[in-house]
């Protein structure tokens, strides 16, 4: 404990996610971490010349430890092993992955139980017909790379594809995982964890692994071979979470019922990204369904219609400092901040269902037509009553599928104008939080890069052609 001085504060990781504190990183749900976790692994392996994410102080790329405690696990910011010791965050030393896994393992490699498993399920899977070829522990060689594997269980299964099946009764190294992943993805072989039992707790290499399936846990135990020997074919015993840190009703399933089309993931059912994807639309959505109220209550001024009234209470409870705000603004500007946040939203609105459709969507001018939503930008930002959020509306724009719109010479001018006019709210500001809040895909960088790498980016978020 001599050469530790204390925790990582800050960890600035590549844009979009930005720079992420540990307080942060500690109130994220366990999912979030998790991800960010295996997603600096993944760099790790790919190109560790490029950390995904780096110390503030020194530079130096970092991971994320999860330290067990006896009310689940904690994340943490440490240095990797050739981090700088002279960083006043360094932690302490931190074993490389090759002598953790020699202090693991003692040495002994692979035990009976592990052979057995591994031997039975091959059996259990070359009594299916589709089946042309297995292996058990035999080198595989690579197709792509220069250096092959040792998958526990190698499956050739016809017109499903391939297979590698990795059967773990300990936890496997974070490192391992990411390693594993993206060799087979290269290689065209679908990886499936598989463990014996399903620990309560589980350690966190198991956790690991679920977080690359997705949230799924596939067991291989007595009722899974029971119904292989009964279905002549390999059947998995397959846990999926529930969302609240918990586990749904096991399910029996086979290769057939793998989702195999995401690259490094084979799950039964994204219990993740569809998760995510919901809970960003929920704010949103509660907001949508007040101004589609609004318009019917008060058709000539929706925006000051008590039906924003339950969206902004739940809002508010949600953004610090926005109550603040709403006495500040109305002493300022004599205006109701209710309204005002509704327009900023309905001006939002326009820009990202007008990339979802591919047509003019204008909510809050009578623009119609080809033109519509730059004609609505220029003139919102003409007036006094949004120029303080020229900054915001620019970033939001620049980060959709009409990305394009911000280059326009008439919209530049007026981004330009307002920003020399007036003092620009910034992403700390309780309005810019308030909309990131309602438009996560876009003004949050790491829920944005988090349902990138998922491939669950909506399309009207994307100013690429990675939009799905």
């Amino acid at each position: 404990m001599a050469d530790h001085k204390r925790t990582i504060r800050i960890a600035d990781f590549e844009l979009p996610r930005g720079p992420v504190t540990i307080e942060m990183l500690m109130a994220m749900p366990r999912a979030s971490w998790e991800h960010l976790r295996s997603q600096i692994n993944l760099r790790r392996q790919s190109d560790s010349s490029v950390p995904l994410a780096r110390c503030r102080l020194c530079e130096a790329g970092i991971f994320i430890r999860s330290q067990a405690t006896k009310n689940g696990h904690v994340p943490m910011f440490v240095h990797f092993p050739e981090g700088s010791k002279d960083c006043p965050w360094y932690e302490g030393r931190t074993l490389r992955p090759d002598a953790a896994r020699a202090a693991q393992y003692q040495g002994h490699q692979e035990s009976a139980l592990h052979r057995q498993l591994c031997v039975t399920i091959e059996q259990l899977a070359n009594a299916d017909t589709r089946c042309t070829h297995s292996a058990v522990d035999t080198y595989l060689r690579p197709a792509i790379h220069m250096r092959g594997r040792w998958p526990d269980v190698y499956l050739e299964f016809g017109e499903l594809g391939k297979f590698a099946l990795e059967v773990q009764l300990s936890k496997p190294f974070a490192p391992e995982i990411a390693a594993r992943h993206i060799h087979y993805d290269n290689e065209g072989v679908r990886l499936v964890w598989i463990f014996n039992i399903r620990e309560d707790p589980l350690p966190q290499g198991f956790h690991d692994v679920i977080t690359m399936q997705r949230g799924n846990a596939f067991l291989f135990d007595d009722a899974a071979q029971a119904a292989s020997i009964e279905r002549g074919t390999l059947v998995l015993k397959c846990y999926l979470e529930n969302g609240k840190g918990g586990w749904l009703d096991p399910q029996l399933v086979t290769l057939d019922d793998l989702q195999t089309d995401y690259g490094r993931s084979a799950f039964v059912e994204d219990r993740r990204s569809d998760l995510l994807v919901a809970s960003s639309k929920e704010e949103r959505s509660r907001w949508w369904k007040a101004f589609q109220q609004a318009q019917n209550d008060k058709p000539n001024s929706p925006f000051y219609s008590t039906a924003f009234v339950s969206a902004w209470d739940s809002l508010q409870s949600s953004v610090p400092g926005l109550d603040a705000w709403r006495e500040e603004f109305w002493a300022s500007r004599s205006d109701r901040s209710q309204a005002h946040l509704a327009m900023l939203f309905a001006i939002l609105c326009s820009v990202a269902h007008s990339a979802d459709t591919g047509t003019e969507n204008v909510y809050i001018t009578k623009y119609k037509g080809e033109g519509a939503v730059l004609a609505m930008l220029n003139s919102k930002l003409s007036s006094g009553d949004f120029k303080h959020c020229a900054n915001l509306i620019d970033s939001f724009v620049r980060s959709t599928a009409l990305a394009d719109l911000a280059e326009r010479p008439s919209l530049k001018r007026m981004i330009k104008q307002a920003q020399e006019t007036e003092a620009q709210i910034d992403n700390e500001h309780p309005v810019w939080r308030a909309m990131t809040r309602l438009f996560p895909e876009v003004l949050d960088g790491l829920v944005r890069a988090e349902l990138d790498d998922l491939g669950r980016l909506p399309k009207w978020a994307a100013c690429s052609d990675k939009a799905s």
